[in-house]
């Protein structure tokens, strides 16, 4: 392992330690979701091509949490999801209008009742369009996997920095108390697939990753082989995650037809809802 990567690998995670010393109110505010759906069970739908196949329509009336751009698929209405995850803004200020146009095609397709979660530094974002009046809230992420014992789940402190929008969901509901967790649609094979960049997610291409900045960090990671190391900080983050759960008695259930996520336990979707 390269001893200089490695390195600011505890410096990204020392610096975190400080800022989770003294979060503000709209990282706090976030205690009310604790325990609040201690015993239920939820569905965290991903953005891979295999949830195509699945008939979404059978989570009417369950307990939904989508992510990212997932609010383009046709039955966002059907699924009605409670909870909307959104990474962390990744890209610089450059691009804000394309985050904002990503913001606001989520205003426009989202249930007006589901709450979303974003990043800390999108808050800006929000803020100036003032769209998600008292149902947007924030986390903040950057303790680093390679050199973390365990995972942090508590939202109202930093969690791990976010390499896919999964284990930000996952920390989310694992600190709701939720006694399942189901996931569909978590391919996670876009590293086998870096070449079909425009057919790795069902919807093809958001205005986030559709842009420059985009283009070219893929681009430079899959030259360099940054590509594998976030692979394996994406496994890493989710066996974690999955002590964590374990942990609290939480089972996590992957119901993804097919796909890379060997981790948890499988059971097919049609299955699961018999």
């Amino acid at each position: 392992m390269d001893l200089k990567w490695l390195g600011n690998q505890y410096l990204q995670h020392a610096s975190t330690m400080l800022r989770d010393i003294g979060q503000d109110s709209s990282v706090r505010r976030n205690a009310r979701f604790h325990n609040l759906h201690r015993g239920e069970r939820c569905f965290v739908l991903g953005s891979g091509p295999s949830i195509k196949e699945q008939d979404l329509g059978k989570l009417n009336g369950k307990i939904v949490m989508t992510q990212n751009h997932f609010h383009a698929h046709e039955q966002i209405r059907t699924i009605h999801p409670a909870y909307h995850v959104v990474v962390p803004k990744y890209q610089p200020k450059e691009f804000d209008a394309d985050w904002i146009s990503w913001l606001k095609s989520m205003d426009e397709r989202l249930p007006g009742e589901t709450i979303l979660f974003f990043g800390r530094n999108t808050k800006y974002l929000v803020d100036r369009l003032g769209m998600f009046e008292g149902r947007a809230y924030y986390v903040n992420t950057g303790y680093s996997a390679s050199v973390a014992g365990k995972a942090p789940v508590d939202i109202t402190r930093c969690l791990m920095a976010v390499p896919t929008v999964l284990t930000q969901c996952l920390a989310i509901a694992i600190y709701m108390g939720f006694k399942e967790i189901v996931l569909v649609g978590f391919d996670l094979d876009q590293v086998c697939r870096a070449a079909d960049r425009a057919n790795v997610r069902f919807y093809g291409l958001s205005p986030i990753t559709s842009n420059k900045a985009e283009i070219d960090v893929e681009t430079s990671s899959g030259a360099s082989g940054g590509d594998w190391v976030q692979q394996w900080m994406i496994w890493k983050q989710c066996n974690l995650l999955k002590e964590a759960a374990e942990r609290k008695n939480i089972r996590i259930i992957n119901a993804t037809r097919g796909g890379l996520l060997n981790m948890f336990e499988r059971m097919p979707y049609e299955d699961y809802l018999k």
